[in-house]
C-alpha cells in the first residue's frame, strides 16, 4: 500500500491506496477474501481529482469510490482495493501519479503486492479519471492484457480495453495529443531494433583498467584481452563493493597495494586512484561482459538476456562475480555520473522525492525549523548546512533555516551531529543488531520469463517462414513494451530490497564503513524529522548547546508483512 501524506505538513496533493472498507471490515471479523467475493470479480477502484478546491479532505475522490462500488456491482464485480491521486492532473507528462502507477503494477501481476488480494481489472466514474495521455492508456491496456482479463468499467459501461480496435486511441488523438505521437512510438521501436546491430562489438576508446591496450602486430584491439597484472585488483574492488565496503575504503585499499616489483597499482592513465575512478571501474558493466547503448544494457532480442561482448571478461566460477553482482552494486548507485551512461531511474519516470541531493552535512534535510514565522505558524522549513567564515569561523560550521518568511533558527553543526548521531546509533543498536538480511523474490519473474519465451516462439515462426512479419509486427511491439516494463520493475525491486535491508545485520562497524550518502539514507529510515526550537529569549545565543531544544520524531514501525516475518512474498491468488 502507498500513502504519500505527511501528517507533519498537510497538503491537498497526495496519493494512497487501501483495502476497500467493506472488505476490510469483513477481514477484521476473521473472514476471507474468497468468501467475501462469493464469485464476484475483484477489481480496483481508481479515483482522481485534478484540483481539490476544498481543504484537502479528499471529498471528491471519496464520492468517486462510492459510485465505483455501485457501478462495479452491476457487472458482478466487487471493489477490493481503492487507489486515489488527489489534487493531481493527468494531462501533464511531467506529473507523476503514484497511485495510478501502483495500480497498473498490481493489475499486471493480478494481485495487490502487500496483501495478496486478487485484482482482475479497474473501475472509474469516467476514463479521464484514469488516463488522459496515450502513454497512460497504453500502460493500463498492457496491464489488463498481461492480467488476462481486460476488465474495465467506465461509469456503468463495461469496456474491453484488451481488444480495443483503435477507437480509444482515436479519441486521444482528437484530445490534443496527436496521431504523430503514436507513429513516433512505432518509429522509435524500429530505430532501436537497428541500433542493436552494434551489440557485442568491442567498444573503442582509451584503455580501461584491467585490460590491455591495442597491439597491431598481434591484431589485438584495445580492451579486448585482460591484463594479468591488473585483473585481480579489479575483481577485488568489485567484490569489496558487493560486500558493502565504501568507495572511500576501496580507494584507500587500492592506493596501498603494490605489484610484485613493489610499484603502486596505478590507474589506466598512470595516476593515483580517486573515489570517482574506483566508482567508474566498478560500475562499468564491461567487467562482466555487458555494454550500455542508448542508456540501457544491451540485451538479446530473442532471449531478453544481456548480450555478452566479444572481449574477455569475468568468469563467475573463477572470479566469484557476475551480472547479478553488478545489479546488486548498481541498486545502490543513484547519481547520474555513476551510471556510466545509463538512464538514471531518479530522472526517468521514477516517483519524485525518493532521491535527494546528498550534501556534505550529516543531518541537513532532517533538521526542521521550529520558530513561529511571519505567517504565525511553525516554519518547519529544512535547515541547511553552512560553512562558517569571518569572525564566526572559530565557532565552526552551522545549520540554519533560510526561509524568506522566517527569522530562522541556527545551531552549530558539531554538537548537533555528535548528539543526534549517538542517538541514532543507540536506536539502531537496540532495534536492528542481530537481525538478518532477507531478500524477497520479485513477483514478476515467472511472468517476465513467459513473455520472453513467447516472443522467441513468434520470432522463430517468422524465421521459419510459418508467419509473415507484417502479421506479427504489432504483437511483437506489445511484447517488447511489456517486457521492458517488467524489466524496469525488476530493477526497481532490486533497489527497494537493497534499501530495505540497509539496517539489517546492524553493527557500529557497518556505520564506520559507510559514506556520507549511505549514512544519510540510514538516518532517513529511522527519523522523520528533528525540529530545532529557537533559543529562549532569556538565554544568550552563545549559551552552551542544549539537546532539549531538539524535538526528535522517529518513524513509526510499519505493520509486519509476511515477507518481514521471513516468509515468501504473497503467492498469486486465484480470482475467486
Amino acid at each position: 500500500m502507498i500513502d504519500t501524506r505527511n501528517p507533519a505538513r498537510q497538503s491537498k496533493t497526495f496519493s494512497r491506496s487501501y483495502v476497500a472498507p467493506e472488505l476490510q471490515a469483513h477481514l477484521d471479523q476473521g473472514g476471507t477474501v474468497e468468501k467475501w467475493l462469493d464469485g464476484r470479480t475483484p477489481i480496483a477502484s481508481m479515483a482522481r481529482i485534478s484540483a481539490d478546491r476544498l481543504k484537502g479532505d479528499a471529498i471528491g475522490v471519496g464520492r468517486q469510490h462510492k459510485n465505483n462500488a455501485r457501478n462495479a456491482a452491476l457487472h458482478n464485480c466487487a471493489v477490493v482495493v481503492c487507489y486515489e491521486d488527489n489534487n493531481l492532473t493527468a494531462a501533464k507528462r511531467e506529473i507523476i501519479r503514484p497511485a495510478f502507477l501502483q495500480m497498473v503494477k498490481d493489475i499486471t501481476h493480478g494481485y495487490e503486492e502487500e496483501t495478496g488480494i486478487p485484482l482482475m481489472g479497474c473501475v472509474a466514474v469516467e476514463r479521464e479519471r484514469v488516463w488522459r495521455l496515450p502513454r497512460d492508456f497504453i500502460a493500463l491496456q498492457d496491464a489488463l492484457v498481461m492480467n488476462g482479463t481486460g476488465t474495465f468499467i467506465e461509469d456503468k459501461t463495461h469496456l474491453n480495453l484488451a481488444d480495443d480496435d483503435g477507437t480509444i486511441i482515436a479519441d486521444l488523438v482528437t484530445s490534443g495529443t496527436g496521431e504523430a505521437e503514436v507513429r513516433k512510438i512505432r518509429k522509435r521501436t524500429t530505430r532501436n531494433a537497428k541500433d542493436r546491430a552494434e551489440e557485442g562489438a568491442i567498444p573503442g576508446g582509451p584503455r580501461r583498467f584491467g585490460w590491455l591496450g591495442p597491439e597491431k602486430r598481434e591484431g589485438r584491439l584495445s580492451n579486448e584481452k585482460r591484463n594479468p597484472a591488473e585483473w585481480s585488483y579489479l575483481m577485488q574492488m568489485v567484490r569489496k563493493r558487493a560486500d558493502g565496503r565504501s568507495w572511500r575504503h576501496i580507494t584507500g585499499w587500492i592506493n596501498q597495494q603494490k605489484d610484485k616489483d613493489g610499484n603502486p597499482i596505478l590507474t589506466a592513465r598512470g595516476g593515483k586512484w580517486s573515489e570517482q575512478g574506483v566508482k567508474g571501474a566498478v560500475t562499468n558493466p564491461a567487467w562482466w561482459g555487458g555494454r550500455i547503448l542508448g542508456g540501457e544494457i544491451v540485451k538479446n532480442l530473442d532471449t531478453g538476456e544481456p548480450t555478452l561482448g566479444k572481449w574477455e571478461y569475468a568468469e563467475p566460477d573463477v572470479d566469484q562475480v557476475s551480472y547479478e553482482t553488478w545489479k546488486q552494486i548498481m541498486a545502490g548507485v543513484n547519481a547520474n555520473r555513476l551510471h556510466r551512461g545509463m538512464v538514471n531511474p531518479a530522472t526517468s519516470g521514477a516517483p519524485r522525492g525518493e532521491n535527494t541531493r546528498v550534501g556534505k552535512y550529516l543531518f541537513s534535510g532532517i533538521l526542521r525549523c521550529g520558530r513561529i514565522n511571519d505567517l504565525d505558524e511553525v516554519c518547519y522549513s529544512k535547515l541547511s548546512g553552512n560553512k562558517a567564515g569571518g569572525k564566526n569561523a572559530k565557532y565552526g560550521d552551522y545549520y540554519r533555516c533560510g526561509d524568506a518568511n522566517c527569522k530562522g533558527v541556527g545551531r552549530r553543526v558539531a554538537p548537533v551531529d555528535e548528539f543526534l548521531e549517538e542517538l541514532v546509533l543507540s536506536y539502531l543498536d537496540k532495534h536492528f543488531s542481530g537481525t538478518k538480511p532477507r531478500t524477497a523474490p520479485w513477483r514478476g519473474q515467472e511472468k517476465l520469463d513467459g513473455l520472453v519465451a513467447q516472443r522467441k516462439k513468434i520470432k522463430d515462426s517468422v524465421a521459419d517462414g510459418d508467419v509473415e512479419w507484417g502479421d506479427v509486427h504489432d504483437m511483437l511491439t506489445r511484447f517488447n513494451r511489456n517486457i521492458n516494463t517488467l524489466q524496469e520493475e525488476e530493477q526497481e525491486h532490486h533497489r527497494a530490497e537493497s534499501k530495505r535491508n540497509l539496517l539489517r545485520d546492524w553493527s557500529r562497524k557497518k556505520w564506520e564503513k559507510m559514506e556520507l550518502g549511505e549514512k544519510k539514507e540510514v538516518i532517513s529510515q529511522v527519523l522523520v524529522s528533528v525540529v530545532v526550537l529557537p533559543v529562549p529569549k532569556e538565554r544568550s545565543d552563545k549559551a552552551p548547546f542544549d539537546p532539549d531544544l531538539l524535538q526528535v520524531s522517529w518513524r513509526k514501525e510499519k505493520k509486519t508483512t509476511p515477507h518481514d516475518q521471513g516468509q515468501e512474498s504473497p503467492p498469486k491468488p486465484d480470482a475467486a
